[in-house]
């Protein structure tokens, strides 16, 4: 869940990665992400921008009028294809400061999901602390839509730069998205920091292909 750009304009960019091969769940895969791949410019920078604006909401006290409106419900914002699964991540440079999704739609309107997503980025991702309102203006946005996966027998198969990789079992469950683990024995070990795994013969793994659209910090971060 990193793949921050530091640059000194807020200007949405669109990365599309999908898993190699010439059949079978791949294709589909592609398929089902088409439509977000080829998303016009403006349509990328107001997902971003609602994105940002719901977490801004999240991350005031309740009852704060200085709070930004609700853009995301305001512009009704639907989704530009089949609804899939999105993961709402805050980077700082190429460090994940926090991050949450979901493989499969979490139901209703993409508003609905970058709200609900906006609510958990803040405090509800284990591995890092809540985020502060005080640290918003220093962190990329980045909105990841995902494709259907598809399980691998081996981790080590997937390529952790173009796939997404899950990481599941009877502990609960880790993604990480193209760019966040540099290696497959890093994201392994993460797992097990978390407590998700602890032999490899108990979890299932699984590959997914992502199209990512991001914005850039608005301040230099410290």
């Amino acid at each position: 869940m990193t793949r921050a750009a530091v640059a000194l304009a807020a200007v949405a960019t669109l990365v599309a990665t999908v898993s190699p091969g010439g059949g079978g769940a791949a294709c589909f895969a592609a398929d089902a992400l088409d439509s977000y791949r080829v998303l016009p410019r403006a349509a990328r920078v107001r997902v971003v921008a609602c994105a940002r604006a719901a977490i801004e909401r999240a991350c005031q006290p309740a009852g704060d009028a200085s709070a930004p409106p609700d853009t995301a419900d305001s512009l009704a914002l639907d989704w530009p294809g089949p609804p899939c699964g999105v993961y709402l991540s805050l980077a700082r440079g190429r460090g994940t400061r926090a991050c949450v999704g979901s493989l499969t739609p979490l139901g209703g309107s993409l508003a609905a999901t970058l709200r609900e997503l906006a609510r958990r980025v803040v405090s509800d991702d284990p591995r890092h602390p809540p985020v502060r309102r005080d640290e918003l203006d220093s962190l990329a946005v980045l909105v990841s839509f995902a494709g259907p996966p598809e399980s691998v027998s081996d981790p080590m198969a997937v390529a952790p730069a173009r796939e997404g990789l899950l990481i599941a079992s009877s502990r609960g469950s880790i993604a990480f998205l193209p760019g966040e683990a540099r290696t497959i024995s890093w994201a392994l070990s993460e797992a097990r920091r978390v407590g998700v795994l602890q032999r490899s013969s108990d979890a299932s793994f699984q590959k997914f292909p992502v199209v990512v659209v991001q914005d850039a910090p608005r301040s230099r971060p410290r």
